[in-house]
């Protein structure tokens, strides 16, 4: 037997909301269509890919590297078909865009081999601040758009575009008293030590729904390296509140990390594009925006970030 699109689809929908009965309302199936698929790949794999657990399923380590690959032909296809469908494959140009640190560590390099394979005469130019500086380059007209977190963006001059939200979750290291409990919440939270990033203004964005329930972390160390937030807390030392698109299951030391849902309701880490709203795009800009609507139209799963 051989592997199918519509199992990689339906794989990687589980893979990444980590519960079989949200994933089939994400593609649009029954829950036992999507479990029935995964065993299926599991059958053609020979190795065993998710394991179940109360809270839903969590990815085998074998399950971790196969979803990589499903990213990749899930890719390949989107880029496959805008190619087929948009004859602007042909454009060449220059196109400079801004990326803030989170986007350039850990959402930007998938996404433009994708979009340079689809516009090959096209040259990218990237430039990394934080971003007020891309919001004022970006009215400056120095730089044509940005990818970055929309969900700290509010400025009325900026065009915006929603192209993925992914959610936060608590991290924690599997010898936490937190791993046995069912329910967590913010207040719980605030009773153990916290690790805090500080890059792309999460300590700002944090505390906005720390405020709104009326609690506080205790912040045992603040750093702007993800890293050394990964480690921290796969030791044991604390944990962090940070959104599935920088989630990897295992820190630098090899050491695993867990993945949890609060019981609080907790905004997502919106990635988008801004442009200048009084200047239209270029032709250049506009096919890029075109090309990341297409890659990350609503309702299809997070093609390059690894998840719970």
């Amino acid at each position: 037997m051989d592997i199918t699109l519509r199992q990689v689809k339906y794989f990687v929908a589980v893979a990444e909301t980590g519960k079989l009965v949200t994933a089939a309302k994400l593609v649009n199936i029954s829950p036992s269509s999507i479990t029935e698929a995964v065993k299926e790949l599991e059958s053609i794999t020979g190795v065993s890919l998710i394991t179940r657990h109360r809270r839903g399923v969590n990815l085998t380590f074998e399950g971790f590297r196969f979803l990589q690959h499903c990213r990749d032909i899930l890719s390949s296809v989107t880029a496959a078909e805008y190619d087929l469908k948009n004859s602007k494959s042909h454009l060449s140009g220059e196109l400079t865009i801004g990326v803030t640190f989170t986007i350039a560590g850990y959402f930007l390099a998938s996404l433009m081999s994708r979009f340079n394979r689809a516009f090959p005469l096209m040259k990218t130019k990237f430039m990394e601040y934080n971003r007020p500086d891309i919001e004022r380059l970006i009215l400056e007209e120095k730089m044509d758009l940005a990818i970055l977190l929309v969900s700290n963006v509010n400025n009325d001059q900026l065009n915006s575009k929603l192209l993925v939200s992914s959610p936060r979750k608590l991290w924690m290291s599997m010898n936490h008293p937190f791993f046995q409990k069912k329910n967590i919440s913010l207040e719980d939270v605030s009773q153990v030590p916290y690790i805090q990033l500080l890059v792309d203004e999460a300590d700002t964005s944090h505390m906005k729904y720390w405020h709104k329930y009326n609690a506080s972390p205790q912040v045992l160390f603040n750093t702007e390296s993800v890293e050394a937030v990964r480690s921290m807390v796969a030791i044991g030392s604390g944990v962090t509140i940070l959104s599935d698109m920088v989630y990897r299951p295992w820190s630098l030391e090899g050491k695993r990390i867990e993945s949890r849902e609060l019981v609080n309701q907790i905004p997502s880490m919106d990635v988008g594009l801004i442009w200048n709203k009084k200047i239209p795009p270029t032709p250049c800009a506009e096919a890029f925006i075109d090309f990341c609507l297409m890659e990350y139209s609503p309702g299809r799963p997070l093609s390059n970030h690894p998840l719970p």
